[in-house]
C-alpha cells in the first residue's frame, strides 16, 4: 500500500472517529505504518552517462571533479 493510500485511509478513520482518538487500533496501525515508510523511502540516485562525463573531462583533476559534481547536482536536485 502506498503512503498516498494509507494517509487517506488514515484520514477517512480521522473524520469518522475524531482526529484525537489514540484508542482506535486502526488508527494508531497507520499512523505507525506512515511513519516506517517515510523514513525507508529513498532517493534514487541519476548517474552520468558516458557522453556526459566525457563532456566533465579537463587535463586539470580539480575543474573535471568541479564540472562532474555539478552535472550530478543538476540531474539529482
Amino acid at each position: 500500500m502506498s503512503i498516498e493510500v494509507m494517509k487517506q485511509a488514515l484520514e477517512t478513520l480521522e473524520d469518522i472517529f475524531g482526529k484525537n482518538k489514540v484508542d482506535v487500533g486502526a488508527i494508531t496501525a497507520l499512523r505507525q505504518a506512515i511513519e516506517q515508510a517515510e523514513k525507508q523511502q529513498t532517493a534514487v540516485w541519476v548517474g552520468l552517462t558516458k557522453e556526459e562525463a566525457a563532456d566533465c573531462w579537463s587535463t586539470e583533476a580539480v575543474r573535471t571533479w568541479h564540472a562532474i559534481e555539478d552535472k550530478l547536482k543538476e540531474k539529482n536536485g
